[in-house]
């Protein structure tokens, strides 16, 4: 079997890119050279990649995706739906909701916005509920509808705000029958039209692996598909201005949207006069670039794998690229504790102290799991108070 060689690689990264949407800079060539090899020599998957034959784009989409997820992430988001959001729904008279989760993964971000809808309805319910989760993998929707989970997708910064679920033993959860009824799963890439209209959409932490033309793409689709009223909730990370039509309506790091015009989002009508001959330019959103993220979380699949190395060295590059990426220093801090230099950990542990210093406690820090600057500041501390890294 011919090598996956450089050239090769790069076509099949290029073929992934384009269907999903992900920057070539969040996309891991060893991931892709092993799914690759899965399929067959080089000389036969390009042309099946070309032709965009289904077993390939799947094999690929799976090999780059993240999948990042759990219960009632960012639990700011559900809080301001509970307080703010359906309250204004129920009392503008709304007989139905329909939500989306928008690159749901496995399903634990869908279930997490029914829960929360269905536990603040009035009863007897009368206002119909509908909650969709889509995502590119048929792999993650089949596990979705499943509805049964693990440890990982439950965390301490994800706290159980409502009824979802009911323990089945040995560390298992199964989400609970009236949370499944109102929930359905099916594929959607974000890159196509959406599939409907909406009142409230959840696509956070997936636009920043996105390239700055697919983001655009995804966004505009996002925008199309809330309803008047609607809100469209994105990661700290994904965009940095509101979508076109769309209205700020939370602290920025927030990242909350509204649609508060009486009508659906459509095509202006025709001008009565003439154009200008210079036409504004086209709403072009300003997104951090996501290399810090996929850097970050490039090293963490190293880790994994007991590559500490390799992991290293990814580290030591995201340091240089983005030297105030604070969850990139304590990363590397617990990596030099894992590999016993317990001298650079306690160096790295009191940079991490002084990169956060003048911030407070409660302000969020984007990362592969986005926490607040007090878990930092209560990491580096508890571990240089310890003794376990001494000092220098």
């Amino acid at each position: 079997m011919r090598r996956y060689d450089e050239h090769v690689l790069d076509e099949l990264i290029s073929y992934a890119a384009d269907w999903t949407g992900f920057s070539r800079d969040a996309i891991l060539p060893d991931a892709v050279r092993r799914a690759a090899a899965g399929l067959g020599p080089p000389d036969e998957v390009l042309p099946r990649a070309a032709a965009r034959e289904l077993e390939v784009v799947h094999t690929l989409c799976q090999a780059v995706s993240v999948g990042e997820t759990y219960f009632f992430r960012h639990p700011e988001h559900f809080r301001w739906m509970a307080t703010t959001f359906l309250p204004q729904l129920l009392n503008a008279g709304r007989s139905s909701i329909r939500a989306w989760s928008a690159g749901c993964a496995t399903g634990e971000e869908a279930y997490s916005i029914a829960a929360c809808l269905l536990d603040l309805m009035p009863w007897p319910r009368t206002v119909s509920l509908e909650v969709l989760g889509t995502d590119l993998l048929e792999r993650n929707l089949a596990a979705a509808r499943v509805g049964e989970y693990g440890a990982w997708s439950r965390r301490p910064s994800g706290p159980v705000l409502h009824p979802i679920f009911k323990d089945t033993g040995n560390g298992r959860v199964r989400i609970d029958e009236a949370v499944r009824a109102v929930t359905r799963f099916c594929e959607h890439n974000l890159l196509e039209e959406p599939p409907g209209q909406f009142d409230l959409i959840f696509c956070r932490n997936v636009l920043v692996y996105f390239s700055q033309h697919a983001v655009r793409t995804v966004v505009r689709h996002l925008s199309r598909a809330l309803l008047p009223g609607g809100a469209l909730l994105f990661g700290s990370m994904d965009v940095s201005e509101p979508p076109p039509d769309l209205l700020r309506a939370s602290p920025p790091e927030l990242q909350i949207y509204r649609r508060l015009d009486a009508r659906p989002a459509a095509k202006p009508p025709a001008p009565a006069v003439a154009p200008s001959p210079e036409p504004a330019p086209p709403y072009v959103p300003r997104v951090r670039p996501p290399e810090p993220v996929a850097l970050h979380l490039r090293a963490l699949v190293h880790i994994d794998r007991g590559e500490k190395k390799r992991a290293e060295k990814e580290l030591t590059d995201l340091a240089r690229q983005v030297p105030d990426y604070v969850p990139g220093i304590l990363e590397r801090a617990l990596l030099h504790v894992r590999m016993g230099e317990k001298s650079a950990a306690s160096k790295l542990m009191r940079e991490v102290l002084k990169r956060i210093e003048k911030l407070p406690g409660d302000e969020v820090l984007a990362g592969p799991e986005p926490l607040p600057v007090s878990f930092y500041r209560d990491s580096a501390q508890t571990f240089l108070s310890s003794g376990r890294g001494g000092f220098e």
